[in-house]
């Protein structure tokens, strides 16, 4: 499961009949960052001591947000202590480092960045592919599952700071999925025509659009953070804009193409 290459729109069907990674009965439970509770659910009392803690958190804000995380990250570091921590992530101190590929924020991957909190303060990740197009949505997302914090961000490369309080024997338990779910059928993301042309009108722009020199050429796991403000500024001298993607998967292609859009 990804949590940031998850398409917003609902799923309008199931290739095979749907199971649970996380065990029988829990099929439609939202993944909220912590194991499932041993008791029923509708027992109230499983997250009193988070109710205080959490009392002032926005709606849908995991269970990373609000006064608990605060109280995890401690007080903020101070320059100095930002670089240092910066130095011992670089390639040539550490080897320790976590790949994030085109599947984006994967769930088993924050169990990846905890264990690495076990050794050290902060963790080099080093994004490539599909998930480049937005950087934005990729730290929001490592925020705000992991409870840390970044203090290095430089295009593809970001350190993660763990907090001055975390405690690796206290470190939350997370669920591994040790297979991957059925992949649900979602709306295509190429439709057969434009909205508001029709379908003779939707191929002589497409004929066109061949014709276009191409503004770039997108290598396979490489690194698209400029992407989205070269097509924008493209489009202030021509309404149409071609990118070379010979080489790339087409399932990368086609979710570039709906971050752009």
């Amino acid at each position: 499961f990804s949590y940031t290459e998850t398409p917003r729109a609902n799923p309008i069907g199931f290739r095979e009949p749907r199971f649970s990674p996380f065990g029988p009965g829990k099929i439609d439970r939202e993944w909220t960052g912590w194991c499932a509770p041993r008791a029923g659910i509708e027992v109230k009392s499983v997250n009193e001591e988070y109710d205080d803690d959490y009392q002032d958190c926005p709606p849908n804000a995991g269970r990373c947000g609000g006064k608990f995380r605060e109280k995890i990250l401690g007080e903020p570091l101070s320059k100095q202590e930002i670089q240092v921590l910066i130095d011992q992530c670089r390639r040539q101190n550490t080897k320790r480092q976590v790949n994030l590929g085109r599947d984006g924020l994967t769930h088993n991957m924050i169990n990846d960045i905890h264990n690495n909190w076990q050794y050290a303060p902060a963790v080099r990740i080093k994004c490539l592919g599909v998930p480049t197009v937005d950087m934005k949505n990729v730290c929001f997302q490592l925020e705000d599952k992991t409870g840390g914090r970044i203090i290095y961000h430089n295009r593809n490369i970001i350190t993660l700071y763990r907090g001055r309080n975390y405690k690796p024997k206290e470190r939350p338990v997370i669920p591994l999925m040790l297979w991957k779910p059925h992949a649900p059928i979602y709306p295509k993301l190429i439709r057969t025509t434009i909205h508001g042309f029709t379908i003779a009108e939707t191929k002589a722009i497409r004929k066109k659009g061949l014709r276009t020199p191409a503004l770039t050429k997108l290598k396979k796991n490489g690194v698209y953070c400029g992407l989205v403000q070269n097509v924008r500024e493209a489009f202030k001298e021509n309404d149409l804009v071609r990118l070379d993607c010979k080489g790339l998967p087409k399932s990368d292609y086609r979710k570039i193409g709906a971050k752009l859009r």
